[in-house]
């Protein structure tokens, strides 16, 4: 029988961002946060699902805006 973990939870809440700000509304990324994106080896946080929709959309804006 397969028990269930939450190692994916403890995972986020230990992820270290490479940003720590929302690179799109400048909103402070707490450790947990769900909404991240994976650009060129780095690992961004997001307050929302939203926000992350707008980096993908060209991360290289964001990026340079920094």
């Amino acid at each position: 029988m397969a028990v269930k973990t939450d190692s994916a939870k403890t995972k986020l809440k230990n992820l270290a961002f490479d940003s720590k700000t929302d690179l799109v509304c400048g909103m402070p990324v707490k450790a947990g946060v769900e909404d991240t994106a994976h650009y060129k080896g780095k690992v961004y946080g997001f307050c929302a699902k939203e926000c992350k929709e707008e980096f993908l959309k060209d991360p290289q804006q964001y990026l340079t805006a920094k």
